[in-house]
């Protein structure tokens, strides 16, 4: 073997390390108790990241955000978005697309933390419509 050849790498490709295999979009409804928990784990510590790179304010992702179904979701869809743009094969303009959900994903989330009115101090949970809920809780019991 020549002393100029690198060795080889068998090890995680950094981009796989941190967004995972592509493999489509989380549905949240579709996954059990264990899978929910798990990709909470993994959102969580993705958000974290969000947050300090972008310096969001609590009044677009809350302390609690976690808490609230219309927030994980819209998390969870930017950082898909996210893997997607900035896959190897990705277009070279994935990085402004990506920009673009974020924004898109900011004005979602005020919108959501205006209805809550969570903020550091608090959480307040989701008004859920009464109908909505009894619907629910009655198709769970069948």
């Amino acid at each position: 073997m020549s002393q100029d050849r690198e060795p080889l790498d068998f090890g995680l490709d950094p981009f796989e390390r941190t967004f995972g295999q592509l493999r489509g979009p989380l549905h949240w409804p579709s996954l059990t108790d264990a899978e929910a928990s798990d990709a909470m784990d993994q959102l969580r510590e993705w958000v974290e990241a969000l947050v300090v790179r972008f310096a969001f304010e609590p009044r677009i992702i809350p302390p609690c955000w976690h808490r609230h179904g219309a927030m994980v979701e819209i998390l969870s869809a930017l950082r898909d978005h996210e893997r997607a743009d900035y896959a190897d094969t990705a277009s070279p303009t994935g990085a402004m697309e990506f920009v673009r959900a974020l924004h898109d994903c900011q004005q979602l989330l005020g919108e959501q933390v205006a209805k809550t009115q969570c903020s550091l101090n608090g959480h307040r949970d989701d008004l859920m419509a009464r109908w909505a809920a009894v619907s629910t809780s009655a198709s769970e019991t069948d």
